[in-house]
């Protein structure tokens, strides 16, 4: 079989997988609803006007923070010093978006839009993966910091109930540890290549720690470029917290102040980063509801804001639609040549835990 195409096995089971995530998420929203079902909130929602010029706003705020996201990339992008407009940055960003929220396998948007731009650049794999990692890693980080500045902003005007003052205080912490982190990435002794080798023996996760340090090498003597990055990162989830405020203001709900947003916001984000569904889908909704019931909110209204909002990314994501339309078949051959190198991966990573477990070097 040719190193390029897909192994129908692993194929069986990245959808295996991707269905399974999409199973877990309906799950999830299938109860938020049944829970929901004798409140009268969807007939509230249909009955009760709503102000459109708030949820327009909205709209706008939404494709402008995942704009940034592309414009973000770009810069870590160019910081390796490689060729990359921000027109590719928008075109790339938004078939990567697309392709987030709809696709089954484990080719998701980042993995294609690595691949992408190691294509267009050969030679530079490396730097394509590495802009890649460190751009999750900024827009999780941000998302940290989005959330303890809400925490501060809050203050004692969102009465917080015991579990949401645990879960600032985790928020709080991660993103203090994740300070840190960031600052020992960005020393010679902790990304060197006799660490990262080193990293490469650890089982399972040994491959991705050491792209995720290797990745932290690279950007080490572009640092304005990372923070610039960061300062786009906390603006598009700023923009994104704003734009659910927005939504709270615009439908029939009894929407928490902008302070109390900014703490519920960035916590639902968060929610929804974790990778057990596509997209978050019902991570975000489950979590966006229950913190709004937390800050003293009708019940159901968390659930209704979290909806329109995923319609929301929904309408940003038909921009990716339009440029698949117009490149359907480099992107079909993008993301066979995608699994391929996600197979590799499964397999050297396979063959990396069998050694570390036989103790063969």
């Amino acid at each position: 079989m040719p190193a390029d195409t897909p192994r129908p096995t692993h194929h069986r089971r990245r959808v295996a997988v991707g269905l399974a995530k999409m199973g877990i998420a309906v799950a999830i929203l299938s109860f938020l609803i049944y829970r929901l079902r004798c409140e009268g909130v969807f007939t509230r929602l249909i009955d009760e006007p709503k102000h459109w010029d708030r949820l327009a706003l909205a709209q706008v705020l939404v494709l402008f923070g995942i704009s940034l996201n592309w414009v973000r990339w770009q810069v870590l992008v160019r910081a390796l010093k490689l060729d990359f407009s921000i027109r590719d940055a928008f075109r790339l960003g938004a078939l990567g978006h697309l392709l987030s929220q709809v696709s089954l396998g484990s080719v998701g948007g980042d993995l294609f839009k690595a691949m992408v731009v190691a294509r267009e650049h050969p030679g530079k794999r490396t730097e394509a993966v590495a802009s890649v990692i460190i751009d999750r890693v900024v827009g999780l980080y941000a998302m940290l910091l989005v959330a303890t500045a809400g925490t501060i902003a809050a203050g004692e005007a969102a009465p917080l109930t015991a579990e949401l003052k645990t879960l600032t205080t985790l928020v709080v912490t991660l993103a203090a540890i994740g300070t840190v982190g960031i600052g020992l990435l960005m020393t010679p002794a902790l990304t060197g290549p006799h660490v990262r080798d080193q990293l490469h023996k650890i089982p399972l996760v040994g491959q991705t720690l050491a792209r995720l340090f290797g990745a932290a090498d690279a950007y080490r003597h572009e640092r304005r470029y990372l923070f610039a990055a960061i300062a786009i990162a906390c603006c598009t989830h700023v923009s994104l917290v704003l734009a659910i405020w927005l939504i709270g203001q615009g439908l029939p709900v009894a929407a928490p102040t902008l302070a109390a947003t900014f703490l519920i916001g960035p916590l639902s984000l968060c929610a929804g980063a974790i990778p057990l569904t596509p997209a978050g889908l019902g991570t975000f909704e489950a979590a966006m509801n229950q913190l709004y019931a937390a800050v003293g909110s009708r019940v159901g209204d968390g659930l209704l804001v979290a909806i329109c909002y995923r319609a929301m990314t929904y309408v940003v994501a038909g921009i990716g639609a339009a440029y698949y339309v117009t490149a359907r078949k480099k992107v079909r051959e993008v993301l066979v040549e995608a699994e391929a190198e996600a197979d590799a991966a499964e397999d050297g990573a396979q063959d990396a835990g069998g050694e570390a477990a036989t103790g063969w070097e």
